[in-house]
């Protein structure tokens, strides 16, 4: 009987593990159980946090400068370059991981002018070709940063990189004053969520919380957003309900009205750059997983994405993560056979915190020893 070939292609395990680092330990589980499995190993990410890793290991050219960060500090930040296209993360230029403690205050100040400086430096290297990936961000600003630095005319002058919590005191903006540069490029946003800009499934009730945002700041961010799409989408075409403008806390929005931007899957983009169909074709169980696979992996995540792929190679999947939130059903529909957390193997959070590589081989050993069953 033939080894079984299993593809073990995780997305990053936020505040743990990287992609390639989760891959790795699962890859040392599933050859250390003594089954008759062969791995090949290929992180993958959402178009989000980890994109630019995967760039980089596929050849781009990265490219090192420093930005605003989402509190205004000067950070490192990245952008890369392959194939004539500049790729820009949002999260290296306004990310969670700018701001360690996350307050009610901190949600509330954070802003995206890193990203405009990032996509600024992009048009200096000659880049009309740009593609921005959202995820992984600390800001609910609408991308107000991030148009500021890239050349819109607030009132009050400051308003546009003072951040989220006071969108509702701008009295207008000029966007005719945007770098002219900009009328030349030809700019798509990769998101790695699907949720609108507004509602009860918008950028501010959905992630402000994991934030630092409470109640009463999720209603003026709410309400900050809703003026702000008022002002820079005012013909009434409504976008601020479309999919995808709620990414990275309304930089999808900001990007598709102001900068014309056309939008498309990050998760799908990330998956065709490393031709994943041509190694599904050759694979009989997929591994994926994340931290939290819950109801916002729904919304666009890499995981379920790349499961739809498995399925239509009619390959079957499996998820290892940090904690598993979807019921059996939901994970049956999206093509998913079996899952294993973290969380549960090994006893609680603080000990799947504490040595997460450790529990991503027993994770492997487990997946191994199941393989004749799963295919």
């Amino acid at each position: 009987m033939k080894p079984v070939r299993v593809l073990v292609a995780p997305d990053a395990f936020k505040s743990s593990l990287s992609a390639a680092d989760a891959a790795r330990h699962l890859a040392a589980g599933v050859a250390g159980a003594g089954a008759d499995c062969t791995t090949v190993e290929c992180p993958i990410a959402d178009g989000g946090e980890g994109t630019i890793a995967v760039l980089e290991s596929l050849g781009a050219a990265v490219q090192r400068i420093v930005v605003n960060g989402a509190l205004g500090h000067p950070v490192p930040a990245s952008w890369a370059a392959l194939d004539g296209t500049a790729y820009i993360e949002v999260a290296q230029g306004s990310g969670a991981h700018h701001i360690p403690a996350r307050t009610a205050q901190t949600c509330l100040r954070a802003a995206s002018t890193g990203v405009g400086q990032l996509i600024t430096a992009a048009l200096d290297a000659g880049h009309r070709k740009i593609v921005l990936s959202t995820g992984g961000s600390a800001v609910s600003d609408g991308g107000a940063g991030m148009l500021h630095a890239l050349g819109a005319e607030f009132s009050p002058h400051d308003a546009g990189s003072a951040g989220g919590g006071t969108l509702s005191w701008i009295c207008g903006v000029d966007l005719s004053t945007l770098d002219p540069r900009l009328q030349e490029a030809d700019i798509t946003v990769a998101v790695d969520v699907n949720n609108p800009l507004l509602g009860d499934t918008g950028a501010a009730k959905t992630f402000a919380p994991q934030k630092g945002a409470g109640p009463w700041e999720i209603e003026l961010l709410e309400a900050g957003l809703t003026h702000w799409a008022d002002l820079i989408d005012s013909n009434g075409s409504n976008r601020a309900r479309e999919a995808g403008t709620g990414a990275s806390g309304g930089i999808g929005f900001a990007a598709m009205t102001a900068l014309a931007a056309r939008r498309i899957s990050g998760a799908d983009m990330v998956l065709d750059l490393l031709r994943i169909d041509a190694l599904l074709s050759k694979t009989d169980l997929l591994v994926t997983g994340e931290g939290s696979l819950d109801k916002q992996s729904l919304f666009g995540k890499a995981p379920l994405a790349l499961a739809a792929r498995a399925a239509a190679h009619r390959v079957p999947t499996v998820v290892v993560a940090g904690r598993v939130e979807l019921t059996t059903p939901e994970l049956l529909e999206h093509g998913i056979t079996a899952s294993w957390s973290l969380v549960e193997l090994s006893g609680s959070t603080a000990a799947a915190l504490g040595d997460p590589g450790r529990w991503l081989q027993e994770a492997g050993r487990l997946v191994a020893t199941h393989a004749s069953q799963l295919t």
